[in-house]
């Protein structure tokens, strides 16, 4: 392994830094956030659109004009509760505890939170419900299904009641004989079989059609169900995208705000004047031999840095500690082993452990 591959992984496993560990994340997830809005937005868009569809036309381009305010007024609203929603976890790690303020800020935010789930998700609905256009159509498919059948035997009813009104045109004196009474059971027999099959075909094509509508209308719930879970899971990730990135902005804050404040600090901002005179400003660089000790010494006197021998001392024990100095074996002599930045990153990095 390389020895600047190995000072990363030493520094990335055995320091904490709030900041930097959890940097990645909180950019990550307060970007992230911003795709929730953006899709809330265009939700609550189709929602707001249809409603406006039923104000009569007062002047021309109305449509137009409705769809570009209903965007921007969204957006606004969005941003708004995003700003609302992040100052009142500021406030909550700030103060600690629950006061008046407090209590309305909470108020203010769960309704704007509760407004902007019952516009998205009832535009989600809008967006995807079928269900009126799947009963229009299935009831022009039934409509036309059934013409069809009830022209095909309606010619051959309407032959049968021919022949019926034939048996008693036939009859002049009100009696009818056997032979007579035989065609006419025929005939209506055959009336009755012929409607009661057209009544069935009819059925038939109604089961079958309602049985699709069914299942449609079940899909149909089923993608409302998983757009509410959508809307839902928009929101938590705008509200943990914010409030993610404010208290990072605290913890931040308040661990540097610890640090300088201690000893240790203290100790890293002599350590980090020694190291900029130790590479003469950065003019030193990898693989070059060391300044010997009094010119070390002198140089820390010419710009008057009060340190003795001692914090000399314990300085480059530091730094051969930490890897940015080191002793080769061939000639007993001391080089650098890492350019100035990277050895000053690498001291930096000493305050979090």
């Amino acid at each position: 392994m390389k020895i600047d591959k190995f000072h990363k992984l030493k520094h990335s496993l055995e320091t904490f830094s709030f900041e930097s560990n959890f940097k990645k994340l909180a950019t990550t997830l307060y970007y992230f956030s911003f795709l929730g809005n953006i899709f809330l937005v265009l939700f609550s868009y189709f929602f707001l659109k249809d409603v406006t569809e039923g104000i009569p036309e007062l002047f021309i381009g109305q449509t137009l004009f409705f769809s570009i305010f209903i965007l921007l007024f969204m957006s606004g609203y969005e941003m708004f509760k995003r700003f609302t929603f992040e100052q009142l976890t500021l406030t909550i790690l700030k103060t600690k505890q629950f006061t008046v303020n407090l209590f309305v800020g909470i108020v203010v935010c769960i309704s704007l939170i509760t407004g902007s789930f019952y516009l998205s998700l009832n535009g989600a609905h809008r967006l995807i419900d079928t269900t009126e256009n799947i009963e229009l159509i299935t009831d022009n498919n039934i409509q036309i299904e059934t013409d069809s059948i009830n022209r095909y035997y309606n010619v051959r009813l309407n032959q049968a009641q021919i022949q019926i009104q034939k048996v008693y045109d036939n009859d002049t004196d009100g009696l009818l004989l056997s032979r007579e009474k035989a065609s006419l059971e025929k005939w209506e027999s055959t009336y009755r079989s012929l409607d009661s099959t057209r009544l069935v075909k009819i059925k038939n094509i109604e089961d079958k059609y309602l049985s699709k509508d069914v299942n449609k209308i079940s899909k149909v719930e089923e993608n409302n169900f998983a757009f509410i879970l959508l809307v839902f899971f928009l929101e938590f990730i705008i509200l943990i995208g914010v409030a993610f990135d404010a208290y990072y902005i605290w913890e931040s804050y308040d661990n540097m705000k610890k640090v300088l404040g201690s000893a240790k600090f203290r100790e890293l901002e002599l350590n980090l004047k020694l190291l900029r005179i130790f590479y003469q400003d950065g003019r030193r660089k990898k693989d070059e031999e060391i300044i010997d000790n009094d010119k070390f010494a002198a140089s820390c006197s010419m710009q008057n840095i009060d340190v003795d021998k001692t914090d000399l001392n314990n300085f480059l024990q530091l730094c051969f500690d930490l890897g940015i100095l080191q002793r080769r074996k061939d000639n007993n002599l001391a080089y650098y082993m890492m350019d100035y930045n990277e050895s000053k990153q690498l001291l930096e990095n000493q305050i979090y452990i």
